[in-house]
């Protein structure tokens, strides 16, 4: 934390809101000097408690923090983290209980959180991460997060601090930005979930990045982008979704029969016939380009495919296979079509491995 001050290029520059004349500590943050009072940095059992109460250890030598020729260095901060900390240290009630109204304001939180967390402030780090998860779960304190690198920034300091609920806020976020089909978005989850190994992250943004070909990915503008692991991955992830995709047809999922069904062997036969019959159709269908889909989007299948039985179920639809499916197995079966949905999706990262 604390270190010898390196030469700087740059000239020292006092921080405009944080160099308070009364203060008596003086703490350099790459080349911004910042004077604060030293026992509001020493408080809530902070990492800087014990740091200045090894000063007495050192009688007759110039303490560090005495003047701007001689600040406590901290080392792998940012200012505008510094700066986070201390406004949560030197706020007024009034703005401290102002919940965030901009995107800016969420930004100052994520630092806050991130070096509180590093230096130990305890209860700093919990009161803004719970700001930032009630932000991001109301929609009516903040609009939702737009901003890929923030969203980033969000989901980094949620694993840092292992802050289940933000992380849980975060999820579905990345989720309605990644089906908007941004190629740079996608790319940007791929990068964060590779970093911070978010396999349900992960197996999604390969999968719809997988989804727009070679092409996309051999695009120019791409190259710099996608690195060689990344496209490993996707073409092991093609490789391995294509071959659950052909099995398909013929593994419809477990049906459990209801109490009233008395003919489950005809009933499981047609059960087979009519998932083998509506996932074919999805791929065959090539005179109605609304209906047909890449072979290896296994996720829009199955999707479809819960649509249809929900037709079916509805009388929506004429059940059109040879013998017929029990109407209350037909439920079940629905059900099961619906689980097979979620055990895929988190089963995603599994395909997208790199090759030995």
């Amino acid at each position: 934390m604390r270190a010898p001050s390196p030469p700087s290029s740059l000239p020292l520059v006092q921080d405009s809101d944080y160099y308070i004349p009364e203060g008596n500590t003086v703490i350099r943050v790459e080349d911004t000097l910042f004077k604060v009072h030293r026992y509001l940095l020493s408080r809530d059992g902070s990492a800087f408690e014990g740091m200045f109460s090894l000063d007495h250890l050192r009688p007759g030598t110039a303490k560090e923090g005495e003047s701007d020729e001689n600040p406590i260095m901290l080392q792998g901060d940012k200012p505008e983290e510094f700066k986070a900390l201390l406004w949560s240290l030197y706020a007024l009630p009034a703005e401290v209980f102002q919940m965030p109204s901009t995107q800016s304001d969420v930004v100052r939180f994520i630092h806050l959180a991130r070096i509180a967390h590093k230096y130990s402030f305890r209860t700093t780090e919990s009161w803004a991460l719970h700001v930032l998860t009630v932000c991001q779960n109301s929609s009516e304190i903040l609009s939702p997060v737009n901003s890929t690198p923030i969203l980033t920034q969000l989901t980094e300091v949620a694993v840092l601090c292992n802050h289940e609920e933000l992380h849980e806020a975060v999820e579905p976020m990345w989720a309605d930005l990644l089906f908007t089909g941004q190629t740079e978005d996608i790319i940007s989850a791929m990068t964060v979930a590779d970093k911070l190994n978010l396999r349900p992250l992960l197996g999604l943004a390969y999968y719809l990045m997988m989804l727009k070909g070679r092409d996309e990915w051999n695009n120019l503008n791409l190259k710099s982008t996608l690195t060689r692991e990344q496209r490993i991955r996707l073409l092991s992830g093609y490789y391995n979704i294509s071959r659950v995709c052909d099995a398909l047809p013929t593994t419809a999922p477990a049906l459990v029969h209801h109490p009233t069904c008395f003919m489950q062997g005809r009933c499981g036969e047609a059960w087979q016939t009519l998932w083998t019959t509506m996932i074919a159709k999805m791929t065959n269908d090539g005179g109605n380009s609304s209906f047909k889909i890449q072979n290896v989007d296994i996720l829009r299948k199955l999707h479809l495919a819960n649509h249809l039985l929900e037709k079916l179920l509805n009388g929506e639809a004429p059940m059109d296979v040879p013998g017929n499916v029990n109407k209350s197995c037909l439920r079940n079966g629905l059900k099961a079509s619906e689980d097979k949905v979620n055990d895929v999706l988190y089963g995603l990262a599994d395909c997208f491995v790199e090759l030995d």
